[in-house]
């Protein structure tokens, strides 16, 4: 758990969990507010009384479940009351193709900047090229320099020619990147639904089997803040432990840039900001881009 934004992770958990009295509660041990908790991600061996679900929907808290590596794979979550949650879902269903283009560009646009922050904070080579790359994305990205600027990216960072990506580890850097994205998209997923907008329809991120496709869409602009944590920080790089999670849940409290809010602020307010869009409100997505505390 961290600050404002407490994350509270059970899933290394055993005990029964229950809620009552606005109080989260483990087994025979602690327990934590409810009007404190943003995310509860439970684990594959506790069991989860139907006090949780119902409590924690009626504070707005999803409950992120995930399997015995620490990995999501269901969420439960809140039906939406926002005021205009059927008008906006259907201008969400009905949103033009090339208004999706614009502000995947955008999307990307943002990220690969972030991503350039990232190499500059850290002393790293390469942040110059990126965010030249960041200005040859095209409506759409028909030329994936995404991918692109992605693998430019993990070399760098990581200062390893041999880096890759890949999803679903438990262990070492690709763990600790898969933890702090599922942190990231929990909260991601409260934002979107508390814009009244539905989480299966991505702009971008429109996989028939990808229940969170806006979800993921919205993640991207901060993906760089978690890289910047397991770069920066030298966390240890065998089995996620607890003050390695602890850590990681920290990226909520990051700094967008010098002077500016929070990560968690930061994904509320871009959730906000995709749905004035697609109600045509707003005409261009403005994602905000990660700069960390250091100015670049």
């Amino acid at each position: 758990m961290t600050g404002p934004w407490r994350v509270v992770d059970l899933t290394n958990a055993t005990d029964e969990i229950y809620a009552a009295k606005g109080q989260l509660t483990v087994g025979d041990g602690g327990s934590v507010a409810l009007s404190d908790t943003l995310v509860v991600m439970t684990g594959a061996h506790c069991s989860i009384h139907a006090s949780v679900i119902e409590r924690s929907a009626a504070y707005g808290i999803p409950l992120i479940h995930c399997d015995w590596r620490s990995v999501p794979v269901a969420a439960t979550y809140t039906w939406s009351d926002h005021t205009r949650v059927g008008t906006r879902q259907r201008a969400q269903a009905d949103l033009s193709l090339p208004r999706q283009k614009n502000a995947w560009m955008r999307i990307v646009q943002a990220k690969i900047k972030g991503q350039g922050s990232v190499l500059q904070i850290l002393g790293r080579p390469g942040s110059k090229e990126l965010v030249v790359l960041a200005e040859k994305v095209r409506s759409g990205d028909p030329s994936n320099v995404e991918g692109r600027a992605s693998r430019w990216y993990w070399m760098r960072l990581f200062e390893d020619q041999h880096f890759r990506r890949i999803h679903g580890t438990r262990s070492g850097v690709n763990g600790q990147l898969d933890y702090g994205y599922a942190i990231l998209r929990g909260v991601c997923l409260r934002a979107v639904v508390g814009a009244g907008l539905i989480p299966s329809l991505g702009i971008w991120h429109r996989r028939r089997d990808n229940p969170f496709g806006l979800v993921d869409d919205v993640i991207e602009p901060f993906r760089p803040a978690v890289d910047m944590i397991v770069a920066k920080n030298g966390l240890p790089m065998e089995d996620l432990d607890s003050n390695t999670k602890r850590r990681l849940a920290a990226v909520l409290d990051e700094p967008m840039a010098p002077s500016d809010v929070t990560v968690g602020t930061a994904i509320e307010r871009f959730a906000q900001q995709i749905g004035r869009y697609v109600e045509g409100d707003v005409q261009f997505l403005s994602p905000p881009i990660f700069r960390g505390a250091c100015a670049t």
